[in-house]
């Protein structure tokens, strides 16, 4: 994007082509950022969500550049640092951008768990349709655009094995209906009052 070249020691002034090239470019990627980060949110695509960050890091780097190029044309002689200066600034953005998108993928292939706020809620989904258990041994980790919930439960020990099994099956559809159906749920039931061996 550096649009000046060294000419007898002074650096010749980036041409109004250069501003117009800046300004569509803005204009373009704004758009495809917008458009490709609304498609990824109704297919819960990370991959096209990184994708559409591209675009927006591509417009960052537009803005750099336009602003770099319109000091260097209109400001004098003494601004025409500004267009190297932009780009500098923008390869920082670049750089910053690239650690974001790259960061939750890092994390899932860590197999990191889910946010506390996400373990509460799946927490209070549970005891809504167990009623009164033990909830513990809560695993999670992100799968793609799902997700995976691994929990003990203790219930009634007088309870039926046929009715435990029905509440693990209603637990398991609740998560699933909350949070999706690429949602993986496994529910391990233990009697209530064994409060040991876990």
């Amino acid at each position: 994007h550096v649009s000046m070249v060294l000419r007898g020691g002074h650096m010749e002034p980036p041409g109004v082509l250069a501003l117009v090239a800046a300004v569509v470019s803005i204009v373009l990627k704004e758009f495809l950022y917008r458009l490709t980060e609304r498609v990824a949110r109704e297919c819960g695509s990370a991959s096209l969500s990184a994708n559409a960050w591209h675009h927006r890091s591509d417009a960052f780097s537009s803005i750099g550049v336009l602003f770099g190029v319109a000091g260097a044309m209109l400001l004098g002689e003494k601004w025409r640092i500004l267009d190297p200066a932009a780009a500098i600034i923008v390869s920082v953005l670049i750089f910053k951008t690239a650690y974001d998108l790259m960061r939750p993928g890092i994390e899932e292939l860590m197999e990191k768990s889910l946010p506390p706020e996400t373990e509460k809620e799946i927490i209070s989904v549970i005891e809504d349709v167990a009623g009164k258990c033990d909830v513990h041994n809560l695993r999670t980790r992100r799968i793609g655009p799902g997700i995976a919930v691994e929990v003990h439960i203790r219930l009634d020990p007088d309870m039926s094995v046929a009715s435990a099994h029905a509440v693990t099956r209603s637990v398991e559809d609740a998560l699933i209906s909350r949070f999706g159906e690429t949602t993986h749920a496994i529910v391990h039931v233990e009697p209530l009052k064994a409060v040991s061996g876990e």
